[in-house]
């Protein structure tokens, strides 16, 4: 049986209502962190979540571990796929969310992060996407960089890798906005993502 969430639901003015957000774990053998993942996505105690993970037919443990919170993941696969590119890319069409992200098997959300996302958006949903202030952290868990949260630009997003401290992680966009710029390019291993 799993915990309870993080805390309670937060009030929405009258007239409003929590948009659906679809979250998409690619993982392939990461059991040793996965789990926290799973639980770091559930627990936020988002009303309006859609969980969604695609495995890429790990031999570890994370079909076991998959399988203990399959109750309450939307969708979930192990099969063979063509990396991780590919994996969003296969669990981003599988989405019916109003704002959408992914979220790789060994980061995790800290507490009441999908709902700090989605009132941003609901005072401001002309955005494409919106993201929050991620953190770097080592094997144990400790942090060890916060960057500075700053405007992103296409400018700063080509400056990724000198200063520019964008954590995907911590970014959610819109249905609108990924059917403008997606899918993934599957050819990319890397800066994917910044793509």
């Amino acid at each position: 049986m799993m915990s309870t969430a993080y805390a309670a639901t937060p009030e929405l003015p009258p007239g409003l209502s929590w948009p659906k957000i679809s979250i998409v774990t690619p993982s392939f053998n990461q059991g040793a962190y996965l789990e926290k993942t799973i639980r770091a996505v559930l627990l936020q105690g988002y009303p309006n979540l859609e969980y969604i993970i695609i495995d890429g037919g790990s031999t570890d443990q994370s079909v076991a571990i998959i399988k203990k919170y399959e109750q309450w993941i939307d969708f979930w696969v192990s099969e063979k796929d063509r990396g991780q590119s590919h994996a969003i890319n296969k669990g981003l069409a599988k989405t019916s969310g109003e704002l959408l992200g992914w979220l790789n098997s060994d980061d995790y959300y800290l507490p009441g992060a999908l709902f700090k996302i989605a009132r941003a958006y609901l005072e401001d949903s002309s955005v494409g996407a919106i993201y929050g202030q991620g953190h770097l952290i080592d094997e144990t868990g400790a942090i060890i960089h916060i960057p500075k949260l700053v405007p992103v630009t296409r400018e700063s997003l080509f400056a990724w890798c000198f200063g520019n401290d964008f954590m995907q992680p911590s970014c959610l966009f819109t249905r609108k906005a990924w059917q403008a710029s997606g899918p993934v390019d599957e050819s990319l291993d890397f800066a994917l993502d910044v793509e």
